[in-house]
């Protein structure tokens, strides 16, 4: 399967299957901010969370945070596809080998967020799972709003 098909399953899934992928941070660098992987508490205020949950929250981000990988540990491919690209010759099967196995972890690390929103949606009552749905179709309209209001800005 293709990786864009992939991405595309993966994300239609992800937004199928829970109403909080608002927790979810920046594409890039939202490692180490937060309390975990760019998932941050602020984005559950006003969902009247009791202390048991929070808790329960936070050490469902502590765990999910323990199996990411930390900052920087992906310098060494970036310096081995520059390697490549600034050989003698080209080299095909190495850039293909490097790029498919950064497209799987960078798969394993998206499921282990899904992973992780799901784990967070089963700790919520049902009225706060209808709460932050309610948050998240607000998010996506304003968000669809303004990609059009750019859209229009460059016309």
């Amino acid at each position: 399967m293709k990786h864009s098909t992939v991405i595309a399953l993966l994300f239609s899934g992800l937004v199928a299957a829970t109403s909080i992928s608002s927790f979810a941070g920046p594409e890039r660098g939202h490692q180490g901010h937060g309390p975990a992987a760019g998932f941050h508490m602020k984005a559950l205020k006003g969902l009247d969370l009791t202390e048991a949950q929070k808790t329960q929250i936070k050490t469902l981000m502590e765990q999910h945070r323990a199996t990411m990988p930390k900052r920087g540990e992906a310098k060494p491919e970036m310096d081995q596809l520059k390697a490549l690209v600034q050989a003698e010759s080209f080299d095909e099967a190495a850039v293909r080998a490097l790029l498919e196995s950064k497209q799987k972890d960078r798969l394993d690390h998206e499921v282990a967020r899904a992973k992780l929103q799901f784990e967070i949606n089963q700790v919520l009552t049902v009225e706060q799972k209808a709460k932050q749905a309610e948050r998240q179709q607000k998010w996506q309209e304003k968000a669809k709003a303004k990609a059009e209001a750019r859209a229009e800005a460059k016309s």
